[in-house]
């Protein structure tokens, strides 16, 4: 492992803090969980990150064996990096942060940036693992000028989120906060649709079933 911070303790979390704990790292690995990125990608997404920062947090993850740069094949030119198998292992704890995190997320900051698939990863992550109903959801989820569009999908197995336009028993059109407050429960479906939040089409019942597709846990202050 890379020299760096390290806590004078002998325990797994300190250990795992040490590579893992800095500002901006979990956010690459959540780049990169999302696919191979160019260091100008990392860049564009990062909003705030200097190019003198991610050089430094990308030297030590690739020193720790999470991250490794891989060169384009032809036709294509220049550089990727991308999470090896020890960096992909970080998932499930990646995922129950994001689980964690979105019970904070509400009310969305002034000049928040948005992006599909964060969204798309957040509802992954809070999506149920047990049995849930076996309706299908097709969400147009609008964020300023930008559109993403997910298909959520329960039974047995559990929910799925994926991309993709397919049909649905039922189409939802809303913002993301409206999207977030009916998954974690701070808004009812009855109020969303009173108050005109929510747009259905399709099986306009199904709206009720929709939050039980998750199960968001409540950060505890």
């Amino acid at each position: 492992m890379a020299a760096g911070f390290r806590y004078p303790q002998f325990c797994a979390l300190a250990r795992a803090a040490e590579v893992v704990g800095e500002r901006w790292t979990l956010l690459i690995v959540r780049e990169l969980v999302l696919g191979p990125r160019r260091f100008s990608d990392l860049r564009e997404r990062l909003d705030g990150l200097s190019a003198s920062v991610l050089t430094e947090r990308l030297a030590r993850l690739e020193a720790g064996g999470l991250v490794a740069r891989r060169a384009l094949d032809r036709p294509a030119s220049g550089v990727v990096y991308e999470l090896t198998e020890a960096g992909r292992a970080l998932e499930p704890a990646l995922f129950a942060l994001l689980r964690w995190g979105t019970g904070l997320l509400l009310p969305l900051r002034p000049r928040e940036r948005v992006e599909g698939d964060w969204l798309r990863l957040a509802l992954t992550a809070c999506a149920r693992r047990g049995p849930s109903p076996a309706r299908t959801f097709l969400l147009r989820i609008r964020a300023g000028r930008a559109e993403v569009i997910l298909r959520v999908v329960g039974g047995p197995g559990g929910t799925a989120v994926t991309e993709g336009f397919e049909s649905a028993e039922a189409t939802l059109t809303a913002d993301p906060a409206t999207i977030l407050g009916l998954i974690a429960g701070g808004l009812s479906p009855r109020a969303a649709l009173r108050d005109r939040r929510v747009e259905v089409t399709g099986e306009t019942d199904a709206l009720e079933v929709f939050p039980t597709l998750f199960d968001v846990t409540e950060p505890r202050g």
